[in-house]
């Protein structure tokens, strides 16, 4: 069968450039049509290469690798080692998906035109099919991105913060909370509310089971002395069904957030006892706002948490 080298640069410029513009369209990427031309003129280089010299397995593996990592390094701007990964793994992504579609149409409308040749899938490829082929493939990887997106938006927003008062500790799950801008009104301290069963571990029982009471005044037998060595604060807040809102908060010695393998310690914070559920599901047991995670005092973790 006669194959003409000039028919296949050119499809496989063309496939390039619509592979590494979909790249970096999923990848939201700002990238210059220039380079991604000359980075897919590299690319067809290669498959021309490939007819000329007969490459062994490793050989044409190394060889695919340094093509398509030069690819990536010349059409977008990888500032940094983990910028550049992700780029060459969408673009694998996107090329596997691409080819995939492509040799699905192919198998289903015209299975005769498929011929299997020094590792490559030659012969009466129709152009037409590769185009359409990409199309789809940019679906397919759209979608199955925004089901990731969806699904991994709640987990993203969630961290472990630890809570350290009177030699005690409490750890539990917190949601990241943008519309969580609480102050405690005197000191404008940043209050990270918690419900109240979740601090068991540095708050006595008979105190989180009188809470309201001692916001109304209402002490409980002596317990006069234990509620003024805890220095309760009463915080006023706003919400939807509850315009006048009161919470009992006290100051702990530190809270620490927690962010892979590193954790931020925080000093001057306000504990807000929040006297119910904050989740139905029980996947948080506290809300902290986003302003607070913007500062504070970095550390590397010891141990895995």
């Amino acid at each position: 069968m006669t194959i003409y080298l000039d028919v296949v640069f050119f499809e496989n410029l063309l496939l390039n450039f619509i592979i590494l513009l979909a790249t970096a369209i999923i990848s939201k990427s700002k990238v210059k049509k220039v380079k991604l031309l000359l980075a897919s003129i590299f690319g067809s280089s290669y498959a021309i290469l490939n007819y000329i010299i007969k490459l062994n397995l490793i050989q044409n593996l190394f060889l695919k690798i340094f093509i398509s990592s030069f690819m990536i390094l010349v059409a977008f701007e990888n500032k940094k080692i983990k910028t550049f990964l992700k780029n060459l793994m969408m673009f694998y992504l996107t090329s596997l998906t691409f080819g995939g579609s492509a040799f699905m149409l192919l198998f289903f409308i015209n299975p005769q035109s498929i011929i299997y040749e020094n590792g490559h899938f030659i012969g009466t490829y129709p152009l037409k099919i590769a185009i359409y082929g990409g199309i789809l493939g940019f679906i397919i990887i759209s979608i199955v991105a925004k089901i990731i997106k969806d699904r991994l938006s709640t987990s993203s927003m969630l961290c472990e913060i630890e809570i350290g008062y009177n030699g005690k500790i409490a750890r539990l799950k917190t949601l990241i909370d943008s519309g969580n801008l609480l102050k405690e009104p005197i000191t404008k301290e940043d209050v990270v509310i918690v419900e109240k069963v979740s601090l068991k571990n540095v708050i006595d029982d008979d105190i989180l089971n009188n809470i309201d009471n001692i916001i109304n005044g209402k002490w409980i037998g002596d317990m006069d002395e234990k509620i003024y060595k805890y220095k309760f604060k009463i915080i006023p807040f706003s919400s939807l069904g509850n315009e006048n809102g009161v919470l009992l908060g006290f100051k702990p010695d530190y809270i620490r957030i927690y962010d892979e393998d590193e954790y931020y310690t925080k000093k001057n914070i306000v504990i807000g006892i929040y006297n119910g559920k904050l989740s139905k599901s029980n996947l948080y047991t506290s809300l902290i706002g986003l302003n607070i995670l913007k500062e504070g005092e970095k550390n590397e973790c010891i141990t895995n948490i």
